[in-house]
């Protein structure tokens, strides 16, 4: 690494670190304040609630704000080397404003791979760790009420439905199972209160079971059985997928899911788009050194400020992520291809970065 790249990496980081720190900070501000008045109502008016919510969120919070980060220190560092006729005299020299760019790799590839460890090590433990907290919170706050939304997972013919899931998967509540007859009509209905999976013996116990079974032409009967097995083939796996986030999973997992090697309870191409999503997540912030040179290079000979410039950013920032968030929507949905998905943001912003500069370098 020559001096400049060491220059250009020192100033770089310096930036980097102090928008981190603000944006982060200001961010999570917001999420406290849109947030604390039902932390403290579910945690009993715990002040130490807030704080303990703050730092689960707070690797998710700066992975989501590391590309912007990115792109608002490389404007800033650039147009401050404008503004100081240092690229000027950078460019006097012989070397093109594409060399310029080049010396960002160094310390972008650096931003990228801590960013990709963040956002695939830190992000899902912390992600698990909120929902675990606040499952606990819930079952605390109304141990036997059923949550407002159940979730569903298919067992064969039968189709199982769970009010209330444990963060492992191993305790069910308020679990109703749909029986259906080959015609698809449900036949008998089974609900039970409370769910639990013995690992030992690796079987599922349900207790305060209520079995109504439905008969044509006939009333219905229902009988009352205070503990009956469930045999059934699901896992205590199956089950905590349901109340895993796509953030939770590592790479190695949603890995799994996409070839086949772990059962998941989405369609394959929900796994595959986040999937492909985590690959590109590091290539964001390379991408974001093309969309940055062209502003702080226009700026320069529109004799334009660096707030302008700032305001720029914002605004390429706001796009990137509108962008982004609505492709993975899609993609999840199954209306695009996970390929699509993930990496059409890069390439289009790329490919306007780029002929932007191109453009302006006169090529």
């Amino acid at each position: 690494m020559n001096t400049f790249s060491r220059y250009i990496l020192r100033s770089f980081l310096m930036q980097f670190l102090l928008f981190l720190i603000g944006f982060t900070a200001m961010l999570q501000l917001f999420d406290l304040l849109n947030n604390s008045a039902d932390i403290l109502t579910d945690h009993g008016g715990r002040l130490s609630a807030v704080f303990e919510y703050a730092a689960l969120r707070l690797p998710d919070i700066a992975s989501f704000l590391v590309p912007f980060v990115v792109l608002m220190s490389t404007l800033t560092t650039l147009g401050r080397m404008e503004r100081a006729n240092e690229i000027m005299a950078y460019k006097a020299a012989g070397a093109p404003y594409f060399s310029l760019l080049w010396a960002f790799l160094p310390a972008v590839g650096i931003v990228a791979v801590l960013h990709f460890i963040l956002a695939d090590q830190i992000v899902p433990r912390s992600t698990q760790a909120l929902v675990a907290w606040e499952m606990e919170a819930e079952r605390a706050q109304s141990p036997n009420m059923a949550k407002d939304e159940s979730l569903f997972v298919q067992d064969g013919s039968s189709v199982v439905e769970a009010g209330a899931i444990s963060h492992e998967g191993n305790h069910l509540s308020h679990v109703r199972i749909y029986e259906r007859d080959a015609g698809g009509n449900v036949a008998r209905e089974i609900f039970a209160e409370d769910v639990r999976y013995d690992v030992p013996t690796e079987k599922w116990t349900m207790s305060d079971v209520r079995i109504t079974t439905v008969v044509k032409n006939e009333p219905a009967r229902t009988d009352y059985i205070a503990t009956q097995p469930w045999e059934t083939r699901l896992t205590p796996a199956e089950f905590s997928d349901l109340v895993e986030r796509p953030q939770a999973m590592t790479f190695l997992k949603l890995r799994g899911f996409v070839t086949s090697t772990q059962v998941g309870v989405r369609p394959t191409y929900f796994y595959e788009t986040w999937l492909q999503k985590r690959i590109a997540l590091p290539v964001s912030s390379i991408l974001m050194i093309l969309l940055a040179a062209p502003v702080a290079h226009s700026l320069q000979r529109r004799e334009r400020g660096l707030a302008m410039g700032m305001t720029i950013g914002f605004g390429l920032g706001f796009l990137y992520f509108l962008t982004d968030g609505l492709v993975l929507a899609l993609g999840e949905s199954g209306a695009i291809p996970p390929f699509l998905a993930a990496w059409l943001p890069v390439l289009l912003f790329a490919a306007i970065g780029g002929a932007w500069l191109i453009r302006q370098e006169g090529y």
